[in-house]
């Protein structure tokens, strides 16, 4: 169990960050705006997917359900962001175009993150999981 919430702590920090404010027609600002956007997001879904599809066997079936159900809720929003960071990351850095289309992107994702389940709630709700859980430092540091 403390791999699997060792797999979602840096998704976690998606929660904590805020997306700086940028005057409109600023392009470098936009761009500085999407650049630290996808500085966070990209690695929170990426080590969570990964993390969660590297780990052995789960202690338990309701686990392991969890485990399965994140996995599937969090890659395709993970395949989003990783393929806007790259497509804005190969850009110049005054592309205007790009920054647009990276915040477009951005909006999508931020939608689709919005309909998507709780991956913390299982943790909390579900009386198996919250004791083994509990029992885990690394789950100690996800949001509660």
């Amino acid at each position: 169990m403390d791999g699997f919430c060792g797999s979602l702590i840096d998704f976690a920090k998606i929660g904590d960050f805020k997306m700086p404010d940028v005057e409109q027609g600023d392009v470098a600002g936009a761009r500085k705006a999407m650049d630290e956007a996808f500085g966070v997001f990209a690695p929170g879904f990426d080590n969570a997917v990964t993390g969660l599809k590297g780990l052995g066997q789960a202690p338990s079936a309701e686990a392991e359900n969890a485990r399965k159900s994140i996995v599937d809720a969090l890659t395709p929003i993970r395949d989003q962001v990783v393929a806007a960071k790259a497509k804005l990351d190969a850009a110049p850095k005054d592309d205007k175009t790009a920054a647009a289309e990276a915040a477009v992107s951005f909006q999508r994702i931020g939608s689709d993150i919005n309909d998507m389940p709780d991956p913390f709630q299982q943790l909390e709700t579900n009386a198996s999981l919250k004791t083994l859980a509990a029992q885990a430092p690394n789950c100690k540091k996800l949001p509660s």
